[in-house]
C-alpha cells in the first residue's frame, strides 16, 4: 500500500476529527473486553483472524490509555498517525502473509513503508508462485486480495465494537476512519487509470509478493495462463480488464452508506433496542461479493446479520449470514454463535455459471474464572467451527473443514 496516500489520509482525518469533537468525546471510564486469540485453526503462526483480532484488541487498550493522559484532539492525532503508518499496513499485509503460510509458503513480511512507498510481503520466488497460480488458482487469486480481505473484515469487526457499545467513537472512530478511506481508495485507483509507479527489483526475493494487489489479481482471473507478471501495470490490462477494474472502482464506493463514518453508530427504538446498517463491497478469490450489513442491539444479546451476493465474470451468486454475540447463559458463561450460507461458483471459479450451496457454523463460549470484572476480569475462550467448500471472511480454509479456536479475553 501507498504511503502518499495515507499521508493525505492523516490530513483528511486529522482535521474531520478535530471539527467532530464535540461528536466523538472521551466516555468516562467502564469495563471494556479484549478478546486474544491464542490458537486458531490451522495452527500455523498467526491466521488472518488472529492478527485481526489481536491487534485491535492491543490498539484499543493503548488508545485507552492515551485518551486517559491527553486532549482528544492530540490523541485523535495520535490514532491517525498510528492507524495509517502502523495498524493498516500491519494488518493488510498479514492478511497477505497468512495465505502463503497457510500453503505452507515462507515469506517476511514488511508492514512498514520503504522508500518507495510501500509496504511488502517478500521473500518468494517467482518459480514458487507460479507454481501456487497453476496447482493453486483460490489460492493464488486470494494472496492477491487477502491484504483488502483483512482490511474488510476489521471493520466489520469495528463496527460491531461501536454499535453494540463495545468500544467508544473516541478509541475506535479515527481508525475505522482512516481504514474505510484507505480500502475504497485503493479499490478506487483503477478509476483513475493510475499505476503503482514501482520499479521492479533486481532481485526476486526482495520483490512484493503481488505488487498493486486489484491490476494483480484481475490479470490472473482473466488470464490465468499468461505468462506470469508480479508487478502489473494499469498498461498492462487488457480492455476486458480494466471494464472489470473499473467494476471495482464504482462499487467500492458502497462502503461509503455507512452511518457510522459519520459518528453516527446506531438508531435508538421506542423498547431501548438499537439498529445501525451499512453497505459493503471487496473482492473474493473468484471475483468480488456486495454486502448489506444490519446490527441490532437489545438488553439480552447483540446480533448482526447480513445479506451479500458474491460475483465472478458470469453471475451474481446469494448468500446471508447471522451473528449473536454476548448471550449469557448463567453469571460466569457467554456464548456466541453464527451461521452463514452460500451459494458460490462451481469451484470457486472466476468463469462457472454454475453454482455450488455451503455453509458453515461458528460456536465460542467464554467462561469467567473470576466472578467480579468490575475492577479486572479474565475468561477461558473456547470455540469450534465447522465449514463446507468455499470462501468466507478470515477463514483460511477454503475447502471443508473442521476446527478449534482458543484465547482469553480481558476486562477492566
Amino acid at each position: 500500500m501507498r504511503k502518499s496516500i495515507f499521508i493525505l489520509l492523516l490530513a483528511l482525518v486529522c482535521a474531520t476529527a478535530v471539527a467532530q469533537e464535540n461528536s466523538v468525546t472521551p466516555t468516562e471510564k467502564e469495563v471494556r473486553e479484549y478478546p486474544f486469540l491464542l490458537i486458531d485453526s490451522p495452527a500455523k503462526l498467526s491466521t488472518m483472524r488472529q492478527a485481526d483480532e489481536n491487534m485491535l484488541s492491543l490498539y484499543r487498550m493503548a488508545i485507552r490509555g492515551v485518551n486517559s493522559a491527553l486532549p482528544y484532539r492530540w490523541s485523535a492525532l495520535i490514532q491517525a498517525g498510528v492507524s495509517g503508518f502502523v495498524l493498516i499496513p500491519f494488518s493488510h499485509e498479514e492478511g497477505h502473509r497468512s495465505i502463503l503460510t497457510y500453503n505452507n509458503i515462507g515469506s517476511v513480511s514488511r508492514p512498514y513503508f520503504n522508500k518507495a512507498g510501500a509496504a511488502y510481503v517478500q521473500g518468494v520466488t517467482d518459480a514458487t508462485l507460479v507454481a501456487l497460480r497453476d496447482n493453486h488458482l483460490p489460492q493464488f487469486l486470494r494472496m492477491h486480495t487477502a491484504g483488502l480481505e483483512s482490511d474488510y473484515a476489521t471493520l466489520l469487526r469495528e463496527n460491531s465494537l461501536m454499535t453494540f457499545g463495545g468500544e467508544s467513537l473516541d478509541v475506535l472512530w479515527v481508525e475505522y476512519m482512516m481504514r474505510k478511506v484507505a480500502l475504497v481508495g485503493y479499490y478506487a485507483w483503477g478509476l483513475f487509470k493510475a499505476d503503482i509507479g514501482i520499479k521492479e527489483e533486481a532481485d526476486e526475493l526482495r520483490r512484493d509478493i503481488v505488487g498493486h494487489d486489484i491490476y494483480g489479481a484481475v490479470r490472473h482471473m482473466h488470464r490465468p495462463t499468461a505468462e506470469y507478471q508480479r508487478y502489473v501495470n494499469y498498461g498492462d490490462l487488457t480492455g476486458e480488464e480494466r471494464k472489470f477494474v473499473r467494476r471495482v472502482g464504482w462499487l467500492s464506493l458502497l462502503n461509503l452508506v455507512d452511518p457510522s463514518l459519520f459518528t453516527k453508530t446506531g438508531f435508538s427504538l421506542k423498547n431501548g433496542d438499537r439498529i445501525n446498517f451499512a453497505l459493503g463491497y471487496s473482492m473474493a478469490p473468484f471475483g468480488d461479493f456486495i454486502d448489506q450489513h444490519f446490527w441490532w442491539a437489545t438488553r439480552s444479546f447483540n446480533t448482526h446479520f447480513y445479506v451479500r451476493e458474491y460475483g465472478n465474470k458470469t453471475r451474481w451468486f446469494p448468500a446471508l449470514g447471522a451473528e449473536i454475540s454476548d448471550m449469557k447463559l448463567g453469571s460466569r458463561l457467554a456464548v456466541a454463535a453464527a451461521i452463514h450460507g452460500w451459494q458460490q461458483p462451481e469451484m470457486l471459479s472466476f468463469t462457472s455459471k454454475e453454482g455450488r450451496f455451503g455453509g458453515a457454523v461458528e460456536l465460542m463460549g467464554k467462561f469467567m474464572l473470576n466472578r467480579d470484572i468490575s475492577r479486572f476480569g479474565i475468561s477461558a475462550d473456547l470455540g469450534i467451527t465447522a465449514k463446507s467448500e468455499g470462501f468466507l471472511l478470515e477463514y483460511m480454509a477454503m475447502e471443508r473443514h473442521l476446527g478449534v479456536r482458543f484465547g482469553t479475553s480481558l476486562w477492566f
